[in-house]
């Protein structure tokens, strides 16, 4: 039995015991938004947290595709691409009760890190609520360095027992964009991310802010078994895949590792099809 399909039979056992604890929390959900228009429902406050705050090195963010960009970019076809992504996700997350969504590709240098941060900006800016990166990717953790950021403590030190809670996170150029990051790599992620503290770390966002969407960016499927070892704890999944790199036998791998698990959807990165902007 390969490491793979080890954590695949591991991620089954998770789901059939979640799945048993609570069979009516879904329906409930998704029942109360039926019986009302979205229009009807009250709002939801937004509830103001208070970590230390970084301001993303614009240089660092425009050389990795990062969109914090001028007022004058605000209609790029990449902005616009993430807006369409966040419209079509956010509903999504809105009508089936999603609190939590994980980001990988099949193999690596796919850009799943990049659509994670652009992702999370688009929504943080969008809903004016909490939105909480987790860089999962532990053997190779990039959202801090790619917003030329440094985390006040890597999350690999919080899932070893090095630091606490209330360490981890930064405002990143926003108030309601929250990253627990990574800056050294570990070799023994799996047993990291299988560990109590990752629990223990989504309970406590869930304590700060229940509305709060959390999107962790996990290793590549094929690379290590770490993203099958976190995905059944979250709410969906959503794959990205490179145009002109990602394989077909790879895509048809991975979508067999994630059998079983909630797809929030694909997302196609790196096209060369050419985009008309509306706007000039």
């Amino acid at each position: 039995m390969t490491i793979i399909e080890a954590a695949m039979q591991r991620a089954k056992r998770l789901r059939e015991e979640q799945s048993g604890q609570d069979p009516g929390a879904k329906v409930t959900a998704r029942a109360t938004r039926r019986r009302g228009s979205e229009a009807d429902l009250p709002p939801v406050p937004t509830v103001r947290l208070v970590f230390p705050r970084v301001e993303p090195d614009t240089r660092a963010c425009i050389a990795n595709r990062v969109l914090i960009t001028p007022e004058s970019d605000r209609y790029s076809p990449a902005s616009d691409a993430y807006r369409i992504i966040r419209t079509r996700l956010s509903h999504r997350i809105d009508t089936r009760g999603w609190n939590s969504l994980a980001v990988t590709s099949a193999g690596p240098d796919e850009g799943k890190s990049v659509t994670v941060l652009n992702l999370g900006l688009a929504i943080a800016n969008e809903k004016k609520g909490n939105v909480f990166l987790l860089d999962l990717d532990l053997r190779n953790p990039s959202l801090c360095q790619y917003l030329g950021v440094q985390p006040r403590t890597g999350i690999g030190d919080y899932l070893a027992g090095l630091c606490s809670l209330e360490d981890l996170f930064v405002a990143v150029g926003s108030e309601n964009l929250l990253l627990a990051g990574g800056h050294t790599s570990h070799e023994n992620s799996s047993e990291l991310l299988g560990g109590r503290r990752l629990s223990e770390l989504l309970a406590y966002i869930r304590t700060l802010d229940p509305n709060a969407l959390i999107i962790a960016d996990l290793p590549p499927l094929l690379s290590v078994a770490d993203a099958m070892v976190v995905a059944p704890m979250l709410s969906a999944t959503l794959l990205v895949v490179a145009e002109g790199k990602t394989r077909r036998d790879g895509l048809a791998r991975a979508m067999e590792v994630l059998t079983g698990v909630t797809m929030a959807g694909v997302v196609l990165n790196q096209s060369r099809e050419a985009v008309q902007n509306y706007y000039g």
